[in-house]
């Protein structure tokens, strides 16, 4: 398994549009003309690398640009069509200046054709404006659940948090619930509210229940944005890996984990022109 991000200045996107241009001649006609419609470049520059993202892990598998081939299943869950051995799993997600996927492969892939079981969200760590922690907790509190309110909303005698950790915390719980329905390949059709996140003892419960067979990992990462900004993010990967799976502690703390792989979008676009192009 392994988790590539890409991290982009969004004030100064306009600083890629050369690099954009050139880009986009590497994904197919029907991916242009959906790029193309985003009223915002800073979307079109995601929905590009998203797409990108798996085009290259491709290529480094062998095959040329066009025997690339994708398909989504009837609930929207992109997935590889070309025929390619071993297979790979992947899955794409972005928010604010981070576009990312994780793969799996190989062992690492539990047979579920043709989607897989693996899931993966990400997103910064911010409060909305003219919000307090307390109000934007209490937004999502039907799809939390009393445990997971009570560690985000501890009582006062347990202690004071800083907003960071207030917020670090909401986030885990939060890209951990997308990542196990983004595994499934349900997306909003699951109730989150089934999902309990015990994130000081990082125990995951279904409907009060730790899943046989499922694995989380999550991690963090900074985005370094012009004037010296430094954005903080939280990641998690969901994924099914059978008898592996630990029945007691199933989510594994990776603050600074081997598997993941950052590049700044300048880079990855350069790569992906220089790699692709020659296909």
């Amino acid at each position: 398994m392994e988790v590539r991000a890409v991290t982009l200045d969004t004030v100064n996107v306009g600083e890629l549009d050369e690099l954009y241009q050139r880009a986009l001649n590497l994904v197919d006609v029907e991916s242009q003309v959906h790029l193309k419609k985003y009223y915002h470049r800073i979307d079109s520059v995601r929905g590009l690398i998203g797409r990108l993202l798996p085009r290259l892990l491709l290529k480094e598998r062998g095959l040329s640009l066009s025997a690339m081939t994708f398909g989504k299943t009837e609930a929207g869950k992109p997935y590889i069509t070309s025929v390619i051995e071993p297979p790979i799993g992947f899955n794409i997600t972005h928010d604010n200046g981070v576009v990312a996927m994780v793969y799996s492969t190989g062992q690492d892939l539990y047979p579920d054709p043709p989607a897989y079981r693996v899931g993966l969200d990400i997103m910064r760590l911010q409060l909305p404006k003219r919000d307090t922690f307390p109000g934007f907790v209490e937004i999502f509190s039907e799809q939390l659940t009393a445990l997971e309110n009570s560690i985000l909303l501890p009582p006062t005698s347990a202690g004071s948090l800083s907003l960071h950790e207030q917020l670090r915390r909401f986030y885990l719980i939060w890209t951990l619930k997308e990542a196990y329905t983004k595994a499934l390949g349900l997306g909003m059709g699951f109730d989150f509210s089934r999902i309990e996140y015990d994130l000081p003892n990082d125990v995951v419960r279904i409907d009060g229940v730790v899943p046989r067979g499922w694995t989380f990992d999550r991690f963090e990462l900074q985005n370094e944005v012009k004037g010296g900004q430094v954005e903080d993010y939280v990641g998690v990967v969901a994924r099914y890996v059978g008898e592996g799976a630990s029945e007691e502690r199933n989510v594994i703390p990776s603050p600074k984990p081997e598997w993941l792989k950052v590049y700044d979008a300048a880079r990855f676009l350069e790569m992906s022109i220089e790699k692709l192009g020659s296909s």
